[in-house]
């Protein structure tokens, strides 16, 4: 019989070169970069706090990385045959309440633990969580999985802009009027730049840099009703759901899929980091990356865990895309879906 999974952490610096996977919006022709500030710490020649520093370094946001995460789910989900809804499917950000079936039954029904039961018999809206409100409820089902915002460490990520052109077939630019000009050529400007024919010229921002990466899944919560506090007997697959969404972390680090990627397909250049485990309720460490340190800190949590939980807390690290995968396999193969303690 396989060890019971309670909890899992990923963290990792990831090298992407030439990305544009998350962006503040536009401003006329320029595309802006997602920016952030960031707080790391300062250590003297003996490794002491010395003080600590203020950086604004480009960053991905959690939203954008769920997002990743649930695409790659969906996929592995329907592959291996487990149940999605037709929203999900579809990617509807509503997730289940795009159902216009799950609308009328939310609607008919007051009792919240109804309700929880009948999403839990969607994997995607299991793993990933939705805020239900139709019907004058306010339901939440916390996410089993969590991101953090992937930031890049200071001093090793840098942002450029590049100018791009969308080329006219038939003309250079823009049909372009003056006060001289008869109404026919004023009226085909108008017209040209209301359908946004012609030449554009557009910056874009492309980064790189060495990014910190931090997520975890509380794998208790998989197909949990935390309303009626009890595994519906009708969640039969909690540990076949267990393995999409290692499969789905893991990818979300390997395979980024965000903005731009039809012409700024991120580098995957390198990756370094670890995968740690908890078969208890000791929830399974995770320590920053932006920390150098950070596997030999989280090793030694793993050390003072065990002392007051019991042999229970591990951790793996990994070099590479290879490596991630070794370990994630390891996983996988190791381990059922573990259950919060006398449910």
């Amino acid at each position: 019989m396989a060890t019971e999974l309670k909890s899992l952490s990923l963290a990792a610096r990831v090298v992407l070169d030439m990305h544009a996977l998350n962006n503040e919006g536009s401003e006329s022709n320029r595309l802006m970069t997602r920016e952030v500030g960031i707080v790391t710490p300062v250590y003297d020649e003996q490794g002491g706090l010395e003080d600590y520093a203020r950086s604004t370094v480009n960053a991905i946001s959690g939203d954008m990385l769920k997002h990743i995460f649930a695409d790659h789910f969906r996929h592995i989900a329907l592959e291996r045959r487990l149940p999605v809804c037709e929203a999900c499917k579809d990617l509807d950000p509503a997730r289940m309440m795009g159902n216009p079936e799950f609308q009328e039954f939310v609607n008919n029904t007051k009792e919240g633990a109804e309700i929880v039961d009948k999403l839990l018999e969607c994997a995607l809206d299991d793993v990933c969580g939705i805020l239900i409100t139709a019907g004058g409820n306010s339901i939440k089902r916390k996410s089993a999985v969590e991101f953090g915002w992937t930031v890049g460490l200071p001093d090793y990520t840098e942002v450029q802009e590049f100018i791009h052109a969308r080329h006219a077939v038939r003309r250079i630019t823009r049909t372009k009027a003056g006060r001289g000009d008869d109404k026919e050529v004023r009226d085909q400007a108008i017209k040209e730049k209301e359908e946004n024919l012609g030449q554009m010229i557009f910056n874009r921002p492309a980064t790189s840099g060495v990014y910190a990466f931090v997520a975890h899944l509380d794998v208790n919560a998989i197909g949990f009703n935390d309303i009626r506090g009890l595994y519906p007997d009708h969640v039969t697959d909690r540990t076949e759901r267990l393995q999409a969404a290692l499969l789905a972390l893991a990818q979300t680090l390997t395979s980024p899929e965000g903005a731009l990627t039809s012409t700024q397909l991120p580098h995957v250049v390198e990756m370094e980091g670890l995968l740690s485990v908890s078969t208890s309720a000791a929830a399974a460490p995770l320590v920053s990356p932006l920390h150098d340190d950070y596997v030999g800190r989280a090793e030694r949590t793993a050390q003072t865990l065990n002392k007051l939980y019991g042999n229970t807390v591990g951790v793996l690290s990994f070099q590479g895309q290879e490596g991630l995968l070794e370990q994630m396999a390891q996983i996988v193969e190791g381990y059922d879906a573990g259950r919060y303690g006398g449910r």
